[in-house]
This record gives structure tokens, C-alpha cells and sequence, in this order.
């Protein structure tokens, strides 16, 4: 009678560790790391964002993870601004961007011919 008892109460708290497993995954928070490099391959600026709680590090860290969230991470999706003109040539700029988003990998890296372009692509997420 011990022998069916102790099973089950293994199987039990095995399934009470398996059941908990998808719940930390779930906690882990979204991250990216952003960076903009120079047409020459110097990096200009990078910045680590984590959500939903941005305290440090990019200075419009709510707005850039309401944008990534908008989008889930998918910034092919990003659609640029109506409003922003871009004239003149400042000097091509590669944005890339790594990380982790609803429990995923996601990159994404693309060169605009200014950083004016990136701006109008991109919003509030490379202002930093």
C-alpha cells in the first residue's frame, strides 16, 4: 500500500514542478538590446531596454516598449512617420536590434541612408 502511495505523491509534486515550469518562462521580461552603427561600421550609440518596467538606460524607455509591444517585436511592421521629412545626406546608419520578446529570440538589423530616415522609420524606439 506504501509503494502506490509514495508514486503518487511523486507524481504529483512532478506535476506541480512541470505546471510551474511554463509559468517562470512566462515571467521572464521582454528585452532588446539597441544599437546604431556608422556607415563605416563605428558604433554610434547602443542602449539595452527591458519591459515593461524601462528604469534605466534609453530616456523614452515606456514609449519604445508600448512601440515594440504594438508591433510584438516584429519591426519590419513598423510603419514610418506621415509627418517627417528627411532631406540631405547625413551619412548612412545601420539599426540592429536583439533580443527577446514573448518568450522568443527576435533580430532585426536594417541601414537607412541618414539618421534622420531611421527617425522617421522607427519613432520614439533608436531616440536615444
Amino acid at each position: 500500500m506504501r509503494l502506490p502511495l509514495l508514486a503518487a505523491n511523486a507524481g504529483l509534486c512532478a506535476g506541480l514542478v512541470l505546471a510551474a515550469i511554463p509559468a517562470y518562462g512566462a515571467a521572464r521580461p521582454n528585452a532588446v538590446f539597441l544599437s546604431v552603427t556608422a556607415h563605416e561600421g563605428t558604433t554610434m550609440r547602443a542602449v539595452y531596454v527591458q519591459c515593461p518596467n524601462p528604469t534605466r538606460g534609453h530616456p523614452y524607455g515606456e514609449a519604445a516598449c508600448a512601440a515594440i509591444d504594438a508591433v510584438d517585436g516584429d519591426f519590419n511592421r513598423l510603419s514610418s512617420s506621415p509627418y517627417r521629412r528627411c532631406g540631405g545626406d547625413q551619412g548612412s546608419v545601420t539599426a540592429t536590434m536583439d533580443g527577446m520578446w514573448r518568450n522568443r529570440s527576435i533580430g532585426w538589423q536594417k541601414t537607412f541612408p541618414s539618421v534622420c530616415e531611421l527617425y522617421a522609420k522607427t519613432g520614439v524606439i533608436y531616440r536615444f
